[in-house]
């Protein structure tokens, strides 16, 4: 009886540091706080990563898309907002502006 050598398959360095994993829509969801609806329009417009088919009409998104998507989106407060504008009431026909209520008080 001869026995034959068994070969290894390829060790865990000839392979990918990580695996890809893919998120179903809840996950993208939750990672972007956006909505399922608002997704899908993103997709089609072309402002978010697409989908890959997994079979049938299920589909899921790589999570290394989704993440740069997200590195991508600028920071709350990067750009500085506008001042309110100032709210001036219109006077009524016939009668002059009123005063700021501080001047009226004579705090002026």
């Amino acid at each position: 009886m001869q026995t034959t050598p068994i070969q290894a398959g390829p060790s865990p360095s000839d392979v990918r540091p990580y695996r890809e994993r893919l998120l179903r829509i809840d996950d993208v969801c939750f990672m972007t706080g956006l909505g399922r609806s608002t997704i899908y329009a993103k997709v089609k417009a072309g402002d978010f990563p697409s989908a890959v088919q997994l079979h049938g009409t299920s589909v899921a998104w790589r999570e290394t898309e989704v993440d740069a998507w997200i590195a991508a989106r600028p920071a709350v407060g990067a750009t500085p907002p506008a001042p309110p504008a100032q709210l001036v009431k219109p006077a009524k026909p016939g009668r002059a502006p009123r005063p700021a209520r501080a001047a009226a008080m004579g705090a002026i």
